[in-house]
């Protein structure tokens, strides 16, 4: 089972998860919606998975960790774009602004590997209303092999056109480098995000 950062996870059972300080709204969130989602930070670090919880209020995160054991199913960012999973949504959801977007998003980002991240990608998989009027959205790129610039400045540009924000993160086998900063710093250090922490980087594929 190949795991990676951003990936969502449904948990078969709470008693696999380790906290490290367990609040009240930890174990109600759960309960509602028993989805984690993988961390960046020590992937697999002791066996175990390293993801965050999701609480209803933007300051509420925890982290923990996840017995492999306790996987039920796990769903991938692209994955969720490649079967369009935001079709399974209600209608009334779906007027949501960043989930508005998709179908048009999909049209658009069809030579690239992509998936959403962040509350639309969870409110897409777990049906539990995340999203909010003002949320951004979130994307992750596949970025595994070098990109071209000219092609990864036109797809912003059309991007920025959608009437919502959109941030990207661009993810390489080393971690991931957020897609605006590699075009801006071409010429000079980017910041990568690994799983050890960021790291200043001149040439993204190298």
């Amino acid at each position: 089972m190949v795991i990676r950062p951003h990936d969502l996870i449904e948990v078969s059972n709470l008693k696999y998860l380790s906290f490290y300080e367990d609040k009240e709204w930890v174990t109600a969130s759960l309960r509602r919606a028993p989805f984690v989602v993988v961390r960046r930070a020590g992937l697999l670090a002791n066996s175990h998975i390293p993801v965050g919880i999701r609480g209803t209020e933007r300051n509420q995160r925890e982290s923990a960790l996840l017995d492999p054991e306790g996987v039920c199913q796990l769903v991938s960012p692209y994955a969720i774009a490649e079967r369009q999973m935001w079709n399974c949504l209600s209608a009334t959801r779906r007027q949501q602004p960043v989930l508005q977007v998709l179908d048009l998003l999909a049209e658009i980002m069809l030579d690239w590997r992509w998936g959403p991240v962040g509350s639309a990608g969870f409110e897409i998989v777990t049906q539990y209303p995340t999203v909010k009027e003002t949320s951004d959205l979130d994307l992750v790129i596949d970025g595994s092999e070098v990109i071209d610039y000219a092609a990864a400045e036109r797809l912003v540009h059309k991007l920025e056109h959608l009437g919502v924000r959109i941030d990207i993160q661009l993810e390489t086998r080393d971690g991931a480098y957020v897609l605006r900063e590699i075009l801006e710093r071409r010429a000079s250090t980017v910041v990568l995000r690994t799983s050890s922490g960021p790291k200043l980087v001149r040439n993204p594929w190298q």
